[in-house]
Order: structure tokens, then C-alpha cells, then sequence
């Protein structure tokens, strides 16, 4: 899809409107430094609408409650306000024109062709790879992609210049994504399946898996295309970012019953995926994530089964996993979603959850679309996957203020607090035996403190559980 995008440092020719596709240009009267120009060929068409989730919300200023026009951009401002919706120019001989700015990252858009808004129809000179057996016709949105620059000095915000992760770099090492077909009862279907630059089906150390989960009107193609997990998995790869992992999509429509736990997932898919694939088979090194409806599907499965995935991340679809699930202290939780979104985790309930389990929450820039959700896929494989200290550094800084909260001397809180924080260094190195034993050992001093009288009971009794709390879910996965 980028193969499409041309960028140049020039105004448009005349000539480029009859170019098929999107193009990107330096524009130094553009707001965000760049303008897109999107040119669709259709010569039945009697009329065509450019549609894009590029409309801007206030990110630096959430009070500010005005959805801004992309030629409105100034710093503070990101996508997240919904669909951009207009009439594209008639250039003559079948060919639709539109200009508009744009900003750093993955934007989408789709037209929608003689005003038949039920028909997302895709940029044919750009379109998304989708699944053979995927979603079709009116069933399926089609998002098309278009990679934008950042500009230092016109888009000039931090949150904005972060989503460059987002776009191909030509000069690293890239990965490779097909649809690889599997049989699930007497029909063929495939899966999407990413495999990091250099994988090796022999290597010593199996890969990790993340299996991620599509929404509504998508299928497996969305989270290869639009949802642009290769790209990103490239460029965090080639900042030493993330762990080599292979990345698989699936469609919901054959996982089976929900109230089954997705029987085909689990029972077909991977199998398949463990058997094909040099990956670990352990469910510590596998990781389940999806989007709206496929957040309903992770929240399912976790209900179902918590432990058969080691990382969970539900997004932009509520918060539905119960306190009271088998073993739902054990995995890492990550939801999250845009602040504009009408998905968006009810943050207290979130709250209420991680009092059980390990649970942390991230609100993003975006809606209820792949502005949000490419972040979120971002923020889960470099801050949150394979890093149990992430879900864990907030406990251990409140079982370290719960020590300075009790009566104990000067010196007793001291002792406490070292033992806390060679608990939080081990456990960033990814120490998990050590942490735990270190964690023993603050159990221990406590029970000795509580013996001595120097703590009361309700006090010793909050820090232990606090800690054998940590020592349950790591002791699990050892």
C-alpha cells in the first residue's frame, strides 16, 4: 500500500490528478506541513465521497470540546473526531479529485460511490490486502491506508511525532505477512499470519505469539492492513522496542460459541499455529488482543479460560471480565481505548478489577476507530508484553506507602522499603525467581514485625496480601 503513495517535495502537477491513488506532497500552506491528494477512478460514477477518520479533537486540552476540520490542524490537536465526509471534484474522463491535510502516522479513508453510504468502497489503486475468505460487499469496511511525514516544525506535538512508528522505514529489516489457509471442519480458511524479519524455523528459543482480534465489519485482514501490526512491528523490532514474535489474526466467524470459549480457537487454531510455527507453547508467551467486537471475544475468552493466554488486552469494547473468574489473578490485563470513544473501559470498573487481578489501563488519542487502536497495539507490544514489572511496578509502590503509612522506626520502614525495591529491580530485569524469593523474604519480615507487635494485624495483613498476591501470579507461570 505505501508502493502507492508517492511523496514529493512540489506542488501536484496537472497531470498527477489523472494518477490513480493517494499522494502525499510537502506543502508549505498546509497546516500539518503535507496535503494529500486523492485521486479515484470510476467512470459510471455519477458522484463519489471522500471519506476519512481525520476530523481533529483538542488531545492537549480535553476541556475543549470542538471538533476541528483537518485545515484546522495546530499543535494539541489529533484524529479522533470522527469521520472528514465530502464531495469529491469531477476532473473529467472518470477521474474524482480531492485535496486535504493531513499528519504524521496511518490515516484511513474509503469512498462512498453515488451516495450509497451502506458500500465502503476501497481506493482500487490502494487497496488493503484482504483475506480470500473474508468479508465482502456490504459487510465489509474497507479502510485504505495513507502514511504521512511528520513535520518538526508545523505539526510540532510529541503524541503526534509518536505515531511515525506507524509508518513503513525502507532502510531496516522487514518482516513478511500472508493468509495461510487451515481447516476447520470441512472448510478451508486462513489465518493471517506475521513472522518478524530473519524468523527461523530452527532457532533454539521458540518465538512468542500475539493473537490479535478484529471488530465489526473487519476480519482478519484489518489488523495486517489498516491496523499496520507489520509496519509497526518492523520499526519497534528495529529500535530493540519489542521481543521477536509471531503475530496471528483470526476471524470470528469460525472460532465457534462464545459460551463454548471459542472451541475452534482454542482446539484448531493453536494447535495449528503451535505445530506450523517455531513458537512457544507455553501460554505465558502467548498474548490475546482485539478491538470492539473483539474485545467482547477476549473478555469471553478470559471469563472462559484466564490462563490459557499469559497477556490480555480488551479494547474499546466496556469492561465485562469478572472479579470472580477461576485463576484471573494470574495473566496481565491491558485495556484500553480512545478518549473519544464510545467503547472506552469504564475506568472505575477497571479500577474495581485490578484490585483482583493485575490490570492496567491506557486512554489513547483517537475514537472508536484504528486512530486509537494502532496506538494501542503500539503501546501493548513495547510497554506491556512480556513485561510482567509493568503490570506490577504500581503494586509494589503502594505496598512501599503502605510501609511509610504504619508506625514501624525509621530504620524497620527502611529495611522494608530496600527489600520493596530489590522486589521492583528484579522483577524490570525480568528476574521472576528472584522477585519471588525477594518477595518471601518481605513476607517474612513482616510476619516478624507483626509477631514483635510492631505491626497490627490489619497492617501486616494488607502487606502480605499485597505481596503473596505478586508471588501467586508469577509462581504460576514458573
Amino acid at each position: 500500500m505505501s508502493a502507492a503513495m508517492g511523496l514529493s517535495q512540489s506542488t501536484m502537477s496537472a497531470e498527477a490528478a489523472e494518477t490513480p491513488g493517494p499522494r502525499v506532497f510537502a506543502d508549505p500552506s498546509s497546516p500539518t506541513g503535507y496535503t494529500a491528494r486523492f485521486v479515484y477512478y470510476n467512470p459510471t460514477a455519477t458522484s463519489v465521497r471522500f471519506v476519512a477518520d481525520i476530523l481533529l479533537r483538542n488531545w492537549a486540552d480535553p476541556s475543549d470540546p470542538t471538533v476541528y476540520q483537518p485545515q484546522q490542524y495546530k499543535p494539541g490537536l489529533m484524529r479522533g473526531g470522527g469521520a472528514y465526509n465530502v464531495q469529491m471534484t469531477n476532473a473529467g474522463d472518470g477521474y474524482w479529485v480531492t485535496e486535504v491535510p493531513l499528519a504524521a502516522g496511518a490515516n484511513q479513508y474509503w469512498f462512498y460511490v453515488n451516495n450509497d453510504t451502506s458500500l465502503w468502497v476501497a481506493d482500487p489503486a490502494n487497496s488493503p490486502r484482504f483475506a480470500p475468505d473474508g468479508l465482502t460487499g456490504t459487510a465489509r469496511r474497507a479502510f485504505n491506508m495513507v502514511n504521512v511525514p511528520y513535520d518538526p516544525v508545523k505539526q510540532n506535538y510529541a503524541p503526534l511525532a509518536a505515531r511515525t512508528i506507524e509508518n513503513p522505514r525502507p532502510d531496516i529489516k522487514h518482516g513478511s505477512w500472508s493468509y495461510v489457509p487451515l481447516q476447520i471442519g470441512t472448510a478451508t480458511r486462513t489465518i493471517g499470519v506475521y513472522l518478524p524479519p530473519d524468523y527461523r524455523a530452527q532457532r533454539g528459543k521458540p518465538y512468542k505469539t500475539i493473537y490479535m482480534q478484529h471488530g465489526g465489519g473487519q476480519d482478519q485482514s484489518d489488523w495486517m492492513t489498516m491496523g499496520d501490526v507489520p509496519t509497526i512491528m518492523d520499526n519497534l523490532l528495529a529500535d530493540r522496542a519489542t521481543e521477536e514474535a509471531v503475530v496471528i489474526t483470526t476471524n470470528t466467524n469460525y472460532l465457534g460459541a462464545a459460551n463454548q470459549g471459542y472451541p475452534n480457537l482454542r482446539n484448531v487454531v493453536i494447535p495449528f499455529v503451535e505445530s506450523n510455527y517455531n513458537v512457544s507453547t507455553r501460554a505465558i508467551d502467548r498474548a490475546f488482543a482485539g478491538l470492539s467486537a473483539g474485545s467482547a471475544v477476549t473478555q469471553n475468552l478470559i471469563n472462559f479460560d484466564a490462563t490459557k493466554f499469559g497477556y490480555w488486552g480488551p479494547w474499546s469494547g466496556g469492561a465485562s471480565v469478572r472479579a470472580t473468574t477461576p485463576d484471573v489473578d494470574k495473566p496481565y490485563i491491558l485495556y484500553g481505548g480512545g478518549r473519544w470513544d464510545f467503547g472506552l473501559p469504564n475506568a472505575n470498573t477497571v479500577t474495581a478489577l485490578d484490585a483482583t487481578a493485575f490490570v492496567e489501563n491506557e486512554v489513547v488519542a483517537g475514537a472508536h476507530d484504528f486512530n486509537a487502536w494502532n496506538q494501542l497495539f503500539t503501546i501493548f507490544a513495547r510497554d506491556y508484553l512480556w513485561q510482567p514489572h509493568a503490570f506490577m511496578a504500581d503494586k509494589i509502590a503502594a505496598l512501599d506507602t503502605a510501609v511509610g503509612a504504619t508506625g514501624l522506626d525509621r530504620r524497620e520502614k527502611r529495611d522494608l522499603s530496600t527489600q520493596l525495591r530489590k522486589v521492583d529491580q528484579a522483577l524490570s530485569r525480568d528476574k521472576s525467581e528472584q522477585t519471588v524469593a525477594l518477595l518471601q523474604g518481605f513476607v517474612d519480615e513482616v510476619d516478624a514485625l507483626h509477631d514483635g507487635r510492631q505491626l497490627t494485624d490489619a497492617q501486616a495483613a494488607a502487606l502480605m496480601a499485597g505481596a503473596q498476591k505478586m508471588i501467586s501470579s508469577l509462581s504460576f507461570w514458573l
